[in-house]
């Protein structure tokens, strides 16, 4: 009884497997109505993507050139920012030297800051490709650059 119901088992499983199995993956199909043909490549999909190149290229160059209008005021705002903090940092030094404070103290302080500053972007952009082990890692600390 016991064989009986094993066998039984075994062919209730192994017939559905055997179905699928004897079908050749690589035997053509006909296509959908719907099936663009992205994934092969085929006369089919290359006169497809032909057709619809000149569309494609003219709906690339405008959201180019609309990110471009859009970005153009934050990047000449990121510039004079830029400026703006290099003629700070300018003026902090002077102001360094006037009162005699070592300025080599301040730059090797300053260099292990931006390098600190590196290696945690480096940190997050790690975190948000999804490596846990950059997520747990605890914030670097600059006095580990001195």
């Amino acid at each position: 009884m016991r064989n009986m119901l094993a066998a039984m088992a075994v062919m209730i499983v192994a017939s559905p497997l055997a179905a699928q199995q004897s079908a050749d993956p690589n035997a053509p199909r006909t296509p959908l109505p719907y099936d663009r043909g992205y994934d092969k490549d085929q006369p089919r999909t290359r006169a497809i993507n032909d057709a619809e190149r000149p569309e494609v290229q003219e709906a690339n160059d405008i959201a180019l050139a609309q990110s471009r209008t859009v970005s153009a005021p934050t990047v000449a705002g990121n510039a004079a920012n830029e400026a703006r903090y290099a003629a700070d940092v300018a003026a902090y030094r002077v102001m360094l030297r006037q009162h005699r404070r070592d300025v080599r103290a301040y730059a090797r302080q300053e260099g292990a800051y931006a390098q600190a500053m590196a290696d945690w972007r480096a940190q997050v952009d790690a975190c948000d490709r999804g490596n846990r082990r950059a997520c747990d890692a605890p914030t670097p600390d600059p006095m580990n650059y001195m």
